[in-house]
């Protein structure tokens, strides 16, 4: 699998303050995403989550608290996990909170939305809990793309009182 490049990139929201990022997007570390997302092989979960607690590190993971990106209970039902939540298993030393953040609303998948469509797709979707205010937040995902899921997220975050929030992803694209 390759290193991101950039593995880092300041975003330009209001509300998310920085994306990075294990691997790029591609390739096999896409291959491990979508295996772990849809082939259920839950024990490329160790892995994978070992690497992303590595990244963390080296970031200096930059939050005190951790936490997942949610899913929708319908999806999480079907599925039978939410993968964010197993990538964030290996993190030490931080406080995690799965239930800071919540999705009140079921959406389509972001993947083979246009960018308009996944920005409309994710209005309204999460709900911070109040408890994160004055809190730095590192969201964890097990994919960033086009950034769309995080900046909502990240909107939510800062609306609950999050000084700053980040996401931290297996893999991605931060060109």
């Amino acid at each position: 699998m390759e290193p991101a490049a950039p593995d880092f990139l300041e975003d330009d929201s209001p509300h998310l303050d920085f994306r990075a990022c294990v691997y790029s997007y591609a390739g096999r570390s896409a291959q491990a995403v979508r295996e772990l997302k849809y082939g259920r092989s839950t024990a490329l979960a160790d892995f994978m989550a070992g690497k992303v607690a590595e990244r963390a590190a080296v970031i200096g993971a930059p939050g005190d608290l951790v936490v997942p990106v949610p899913m929708h209970g319908s999806r999480v039902c079907f599925r039978g996990f939410n993968q964010a939540i197993l990538l964030m298993s290996a993190i030490r030393d931080l406080e995690i909170s799965p239930r800071a953040l919540r999705r009140v609303k079921a959406t389509r998948p972001q993947a083979g939305l246009t960018l308009k469509q996944r920005n409309h797709n994710l209005q309204g979707a999460f709900k911070a809990d109040p408890t994160v205010a004055g809190r730095t937040v590192l969201l964890i995902d097990d994919v960033v793309t086009s950034g769309h899921t995080a900046r909502e997220c990240a909107r939510s975050l800062r609306e609950a009182g999050a000084i700053s929030v980040g996401i931290l992803a297996f893999a991605g694209n931060l060109d």
